[in-house]
C-alpha cells in the first residue's frame, strides 16, 4: 500500500499540482465549436457531398471529437488536411488552414508534440500568406500551450508573447483573445507568479463575461480561486468558487462540478472545516464516477485517505487508498492502450501519406507524358489523319496505365494482407501449441518413470492419456486457426452465457497430463451457478494461458489454483484468479509486460523455461478489453504470481443470474 500523507504534507502537495488539475488546463486552440453532434455529422459525410462541404463536415466531426476521442478524431482530421490539398493552390488555403489546426490539437491531445509542431508550422506560414492575424494568433497560442506541457516555460512565453503582440489587429477575435489570456495565466501560476496570474486570469473572465461564455466564466473563476488558495486569500477563494460551482450547476456539467468540490475539499482542509471538507469530497465523488471522470474519482479518493488518516482512522485510510491504488493502476493501462492506438494511428497515417506521394509522383509523370506525346503531335503536324492516329495511340496508352495501376494496387493490396495473416497464424501457432507438444512430452516422462518403477497400472493408463493429450491438441489446432482466420477482418467476439466451473473443468482436463509429469497440482475453486457473459474460444484461451504460463514458469511439485468470485465493487463482475507458487516476476518485468505487447528479457530465476509469456498476456489482455474487462498481474520474487482477469457476468433484470 502507498503511503498516506498528513494533511500538512497533502496540502503542500496540492496547492503544488492544483493549478495544472483544477482549471489549469492548457489546450491546445483549435477552430470554433460545432454545435452539430457526432451522429448527424456522421450521417451526413455518409453522403455524396461537394469537395468543399466534406471539407467542413471533416474539420468539425475532428473538433468535435479531438478532446474527449483524440485516437477517433485524428481520422477525420487526416481527411480533411489530404482533401484540402487536393484544392487548387489558389482556393487551397482557407479550406487547409483550419484543418491544420483542429489536427495539430488531436497530436497535441495524443502527446505527439512533435507532429502538431509540425503542423501549426504550416499553419503559420498559411496564415501568414492569407494575412490572417486570428489563425496566426491561434497557432502561437497553440505552439506556447505545447512547450507549456512539456515544461519548457521560456519557449512558451517566448510564443505567447508573439501571439499577445498580435491582439491589437481588429481582426482576432474575442475567444482569440480569452484563450491566450488564460493560457498565460496558466503557465504564470506555473511559474509561481501568481499576482502576474490572477492578472491575466482576471482579463480571461471580463472577456468570457463579455461573450457571455458561461463555461469559460466557470472554468477562469476557478482559475482565479487557485492562485488565491496559493496566495492564503481564503475568503476570496470561497466567494470564487462559489460562483463558479453556481455556473456549472446551473450547466448540469457534472465534471467541472467535480473540480469545483475538490477544490472545496482543499479550501475546507486548510480552515480546519472537516465535515464540510468530507461532505465535498464525497460529492465530487459522486459525480466523477457518474460522469466518468475517472481522473478526478482519484484525486477524491487521495482527500479522503488523507482526511482518515489525520483522524486515526487507519482501517478507514487504508480502503480509500486501496481503492486509489487499483483506479490508478486501471487509469495507467487505459493510457498505455491510449497510446498504442495513437501509433498505430499515426503509423498508418504515414503510410497513406507515403502512399498518396506514390500516386501522386505517378500522376506527374504520366501528365509529363502527355505533354510530351502533345508537343510531338503539334510540331509534327502530319496531318489529321496522323493527328488522329496519335490521338488514338495516347488514349489506349493512358487507359492501358490506370488498368495496370488498378491491377498492380489490387495485387499489392492482396500480398500486404496475406502477409499480415502469416504473421499473425505464425505467431498465434507457435505460441499455443506449446501446451500441447508439452503435454505429449510429459507422457514421455511418465513413460519412464513407470518403466523404471515398473508400475504395470501406470503404464496401462498412459494409451488413454496419450488420446487424452491428442483430443486437446486437436481442439487447441481448431481454436487456434479459427482465430487467426478471424483476424483477417474485424475479430469476431460472440458473448453467450457461459458456466465458470464448466471452463474450469474443460481447462483442467487439457493440463493435467502436463501437470502430472511434473509432478504439479491444479485445484479449482467456482460456485456452480456462475456464469459468464463472454466469447467461448476468447474466454478459453485466456484461461489456457493463464494455467500454461503458471505450469511452464513453476518448479517440480508446485501448485496452480483457478479461482473465481464476483466483484465485491460490482455485482455485474466475474473476477477469474490464476495464483501459482511459481518463481515469481520483479517489479520491472511485471511493469514491461503490463506495459504493451514487447517480451521481457527473461530472468535467472526463470530460465530457461520462460518463453512465450508476453505474447500470452498480450492476447488475454487483449481478449479481456473486448469484453470491456481488465487484467491485473500481481507479484513479487520468490512468492510466486496472482493474474485477475475481470469479465462481464450475465444479467437478468439488472442483477446477477444464478442458474
Amino acid at each position: 500500500m502507498q503511503l498516506i500523507m498528513t494533511r500538512s504534507g497533502f496540502l503542500l502537495l496540492w496547492l503544488t499540482a492544483v493549478g495544472l488539475l483544477l482549471g489549469r488546463a492548457n489546450p491546445v486552440v483549435a477552430g470554433r465549436p460545432s454545435p452539430i453532434g457526432t451522429e448527424v455529422l456522421r450521417q451526413k459525410l455518409a453522403t455524396r457531398l461537394p469537395d468543399t462541404t466534406r471539407l467542413r463536415l471533416l474539420t468539425a466531426m475532428c473538433y468535435t471529437l479531438h478532446t474527449e476521442q483524440p485516437v477517433r478524431a485524428l481520422p477525420y482530421g487526416e481527411a480533411a488536411v489530404a482533401l484540402a490539398r487536393t484544392f487548387p493552390t489558389d482556393e487551397q488555403g482557407p479550406g487547409l488552414l483550419p484543418s491544420l489546426l483542429v489536427l495539430a490539437s488531436c497530436y497535441a491531445n495524443l502527446s505527439n508534440g512533435p507532429e502538431a509542431l509540425t503542423l501549426l508550422s504550416e499553419a503559420q506560414v498559411l496564415a501568414r500568406r492569407l494575412h490572417n492575424s486570428d489563425a496566426l494568433t491561434r497557432a502561437y497560442t497553440a505552439q506556447g500551450s505545447i512547450y507549456h506541457e512539456r515544461g519548457d516555460s521560456t519557449t512558451a512565453w517566448r510564443h505567447y508573447y508573439q501571439a499577445l503582440r498580435l491582439t491589437s489587429s481588429a481582426s482576432v477575435t474575442v475567444r482569440t483573445r480569452m484563450k491566450l489570456l488564460g493560457n498565460m495565466g496558466s503557465l504564470l501560476y506555473f511559474r509561481q507568479q501568481y499576482q502576474q496570474a490572477m492578472h491575466f486570469d482576471s482579463l480571461a473572465l471580463a472577456l468570457a463575461r463579455r461573450e457571455r461564455d458561461s463555461t469559460a466564466q466557470s472554468t477562469y473563476l476557478s482559475s482565479l480561486a487557485t492562485s488565491q488558495l496559493r496566495v492564503g486569500n481564503l475568503p476570496r477563494v470561497k466567494r470564487l468558487l462559489t460562483q463558479a460551482l453556481a455556473i456549472s450547476r446551473r450547466q448540469n456539467a457534472a465534471r467541472n462540478q467535480a473540480d469545483q468540490l475538490v477544490m472545496f475539499a482543499l479550501y475546507y482542509i486548510q480552515t480546519d472545516q472537516t465535515e464540510r471538507a468530507d461532505a465535498a469530497a464525497r460529492e465530487a465523488l459522486r459525480l466523477a464516477r457518474q460522469s466518468n471522470y475517472l481522473e478526478r474519482v482519484l484525486d477524491t479518493y487521495s482527500i479522503l485517505a488523507a482526511e482518515a488518516a489525520e483522524h486515526n482512522n487507519y482501517r478507514q485510510a487504508y480502503e480509500w487508498n486501496q481503492r486509489y491504488v487499483e483506479l490508478n493502476d486501471t487509469l495507467n493501462s487505459r493510457q498505455t492502450t491510449q497510446t498504442l492506438a495513437a501509433a498505430q494511428v499515426s503509423y498508418e497515417t504515414q503510410d497513406r501519406a507515403r502512399r498518396l506521394r506514390q500516386l501522386t509522383k505517378q500522376h506527374d509523370e504520366q501528365v509529363w507524358h502527355s505533354q510530351v506525346l502533345g508537343t510531338a503531335v503539334a510540331v509534327l503536324a502530319l496531318g489529321l489523319l496522323v493527328s488522329a492516329y496519335f490521338y488514338r495511340d495516347l488514349r489506349r496508352s493512358r487507359a492501358a496505365l490506370a488498368a495496370n495501376n488498378q491491377a498492380l494496387e489490387k495485387v499489392s493490396a492482396e500480398l500486404r494482407s496475406v502477409a499480415v495473416f502469416k504473421d499473425r497464424l505464425y505467431a498465434i501457432v507457435a505460441h499455443d501449441l506449446r501446451g500441447p507438444v508439452t503435454a505429449f512430452a510429459g507422457v514421455t516422462s511418465l513413460i519412464d518413470s513407470y518403466i523404471a518403477q515398473n508400475d504395470q497400472d501406470g503404464l496401462a493408463s498412459l494409451p488413454a492419456m496419450v488420446r487424452q493429450a491428442a483430443d486437446s491438441l486437436n481442439q487447441l489446432l481448431d481454436n487456434v486457426l479459427n482465430w487467426a482466420v478471424s483476424q483477417t477482418g474485424e475479430l469476431d467476439c460472440r458473448p453467450a452465457p457461459l458456466r465458470v466451473s464448466d471452463l474450469f473443468a474443460e481447462c483442467h482436463a487439457l493440463y493435467q497430463t502436463t501437470a502430472a509429469a511434473s509432478w504439479q497440482h491444479i485445484t479449482m475453486a467456482a460456485p456452480a451457478d456462475l456464469y459468464l457473459m463472454a466469447d467461448h474460444n476468447m474466454a478459453r484461451t485466456i484461461l489456457r494461458n493463464l494455467v500454461g504460463n503458471a505450469l511452464k514458469f513453476m518448479p517440480s511439485g508446485g501448485h496452480v489454483h483457478l479461482d473465481a468470485t464476483v466483484d465485491p465493487d460490482d455485482p455485474y463482475t466475474v473476477l477469474l484468479s490464476c495464483t501459482d507458487t511459481g518463481p515469481g516476476m520483479s517489479v520491472t518485468t511485471v511493469a514491461s509486460l503490463m506495459s504493451g505487447p514487447a517480451l521481457p528479457e527473461p530472468s535467472a530465476a526463470s530460465a530457461p523455461r520462460a518463453t512465450g509469456l508476453g505474447l500470452g498476456l498480450a492476447l488475454c489482455r487483449a481478449f479481456a478489453h473486448r469484453h470491456g474487462g481488465t487484467l491485473v498481474i500481481q507479484s513479487r520474487p520468490g512468492a510466486g504470481t496472482n493474474i485477475t482477469v475481470s469479465l462481464p457476468a450475465v444479467r437478468k433484470g439488472g442483477s446477477l443470474v444464478r442458474r
